[in-house]
C-alpha cells in the first residue's frame, strides 16, 4: 500500500506541477517547471496528503473490502464449479456404468431367451411328431382291420360261389375269423 500511495502522490504532484508550469508559462515566456514558489508546492503536498488520507479512510478501506469479497466470491464460484463438475463426471461414469449393466443384462436376457424358445420348438416339434407317429399307427391298424374285414367278405362271396349254398350268419363269422388269423399270421411270417 505504501508503493502505492507513493506512486500515486508523485503521479499527483507531477500533474499539479505540470499544470502550475503551464500556468505560469503563459505569464512568462521562458520559465521552468522547477521554477515557483516552495509555499506553493508545499500546500499542493499537504492538500495532497489531506485528499490522501481522505480518500485512504473514506473510499480505498471500502473499495479494498469490496474487492476482496468480490475475489473470495469468485474463488467460491470457481470451487463451486469444479466440485459440480466432479459430481458431474462422478454421475456420467455412474450413468455408463448403469447402461453397460442394463446392455449386458439384456443380452443375458436374449440368449436366454432365445435358449427356452428353441427348447420350448424342440419340444413342440417332439410333441408333434409323437402325435403324428401316433395317428399314423392308428390309421395303419384301422386300415389293417377294414383290409382284414374286406378280405373276409370277399373270401364269403367266393366261398358262396364255389360252395353254391347260402352260409348262416354263425358260419360267416367264424369263417371270417379263420380267414383273418390265417392272413394275420401269414404276415407276420414275413
Amino acid at each position: 500500500m505504501n508503493k502505492k500511495a507513493i506512486t500515486a502522490s508523485l503521479l499527483f504532484f507531477a500533474a499539479v506541477s505540470i499544470a502550475f508550469g503551464a500556468e505560469q508559462a503563459a505569464s512568462e515566456e521562458q520559465q521552468n517547471i522547477f521554477n515557483g514558489a516552495w509555499a506553493d508546492a508545499l500546500w499542493v503536498i499537504i492538500a495532497f496528503a489531506a485528499l490522501l488520507a481522505v480518500l485512504g479512510k473514506l473510499a480505498w478501506k471500502p473499495m479494498l473490502k469490496v474487492l476482496t469479497d468480490r475475489e473470495d466470491h469468485i474463488k467460491k464460484q470457481v470451487t463451486d464449479a469444479e466440485a459440480a463438475k466432479a459430481r458431474a463426471d462422478q454421475l456420467l461414469d455412474e450413468y455408463k456404468k448403469q447402461g453397460s449393466d442394463i446392455i449386458e443384462q439384456s443380452n443375458r436376457y436374449a440368449t436366454q431367451t432365445k435358449k427356452e424358445i428353441i427348447e420350448q420348438a424342440g419340444k413342440e416339434a417332439a410333441a408333434i411328431t409323437q402325435r403324428a407317429t401316433s395317428e399314423i399307427s392308428n390309421v395303419q391298424i384301422v386300415a389293417s382291420q377294414h383290409l382284414w374285414h374286406m378280405a373276409g367278405n370277399m373270401l364269403l362271396a367266393i366261398g358262396h360261389e364255389v360252395i353254391g349254398r347260402t352260409i348262416t350268419p354263425e358260419d360267416n363269422k367264424r369263417l371270417i375269423h379263420e380267414a383273418i388269423g390265417k392272413l394275420q399270421e401269414e404276415s407276420l411270417n414275413k
